[in-house]
């Protein structure tokens, strides 16, 4: 029994050292390289601070780092402008680089050989290639812009554009934008996609565009139609008015017509009256007008119907109040005719 006691002991001996050998080689045994995760690389930040314009608009911007006209140009598309010329000033001098992709390498020479890189703060304008035209689309060559105004308490405007019509060419529209008290106008041709014989005559068209919004006298409105600029300020008087002819004949009826005349107290009735007029031309409507003994615009402008060629009662102040009516197309609207 003891001998069996002594057996069992010795193999729990054999048995307690292979763990521990098994153990200890486990941990000498050279451990698998864990695999690595290559590092992120984070994209670099935009090479200029500031908005970049949009298409066909100039701007002044600066670099946010130290980079190469060409990594400036990459990070102005990347943006949405395509850069046509990027321009610095050094010394009080204009040192351009030709951004478009086209440029010859010899034109841009001399700039890289001054300014491989430009420095982090470095001011720089930059224009950038108008947007491309739709398909079968061109800029029409502007002839004149001409800037006219209704005759009204609170005048409307209209820019009055003759564009070049030739060839095989035909107008096609007009886009029209407003950014402050700037108006961007674009006035498009259709031109042919495949040669055609075509006509050498030039010919124009004439089209009248609403300047809409509101104005603050005095304030320089400017208006940008393709390649050509006009301003005015708003309420000057200096503006010719503009739309059909006015109307004629402009009188008033009643118990007593006469505006110098004063209504007896207690007969407001008897001072009512209508005013009516003549026009002979192709209207959209007339538009009724009120003045008061001092000769200040009265409310809004009354609308009437393009049939019509009277209207009333009206009530206007006396003595020496005024009734006027103007006509209304889609050319704009008349000077005012005024019967008193």
């Amino acid at each position: 029994m003891s001998h069996m006691t002594a057996h069992m002991t010795s193999m729990r001996g054999w048995a307690v050292a292979l763990v521990v050998a098994t153990l200890a080689a486990t941990l000498l045994l050279p451990r698998p390289i864990e695999a690595q995760e290559a590092p992120t690389t984070l994209p670099l930040p935009a090479p200029f601070e500031g908005v970049a314009p949009k298409p066909g608009e100039l701007a002044l911007l600066r670099t946010s780092r130290t980079v190469t006209p060409a990594d400036l140009s990459s990070g102005l598309r990347v943006a949405g402008c395509t850069p046509g010329v990027i321009a610095v000033t050094v010394g009080g001098q204009w040192q351009t680089f030709v951004a478009a992709p086209a440029a010859p390498t010899f034109v841009n020479t001399p700039f890289l050989a001054a300014y491989p890189t430009l420095t982090a703060g470095t001011g720089f304008f930059v224009r950038c290639e108008p947007a491309p035209l739709p398909t079968g689309l061109a800029l029409a060559s502007i002839t004149t812009i001409e800037v006219v105004r209704s005759d009204s308490p609170e005048p409307s405007y209209w820019a009055v554009v003759t564009s070049v019509v030739a060839g095989c060419d035909k107008f096609e529209r007009i886009d029209t934008k407003r950014t402050g008290d700037t108006f961007e106008v674009t006035v498009y041709n259709r031109v042919p996609q495949t040669l055609v014989a075509c006509p050498a005559i030039i010919g124009w068209t004439s089209n009248r565009i609403q300047l809409t919004g509101d104005f603050v006298l005095g304030r320089t409105i400017t208006v940008n139609v393709n390649d050509t600029t006009k301003t005015f300020i708003a309420g000057s008087t200096t503006i010719p008015v503009g739309g059909p002819p006015a109307p004629t004949n402009a009188r008033l009826s009643g118990s007593i017509s006469d505006l110098t005349m004063t209504v007896p107290a207690g007969e407001a009735e008897r001072g009512r009256v209508t005013v009516s007029w003549e026009s002979s031309l192709a209207v959209t409507g007339f538009r009724i007008y009120q003045r008061d003994c001092s000769g200040v615009p009265v409310g809004n402008a009354i609308e009437v119907k393009a049939t019509d060629r009277q209207y009333g009662p009206l009530q206007p102040c006396r003595p020496g109040g005024n009734v006027g009516v103007a006509a209304v197309s889609v050319a704009g609207e008349s000077p005012i005719t005024w019967a008193r």
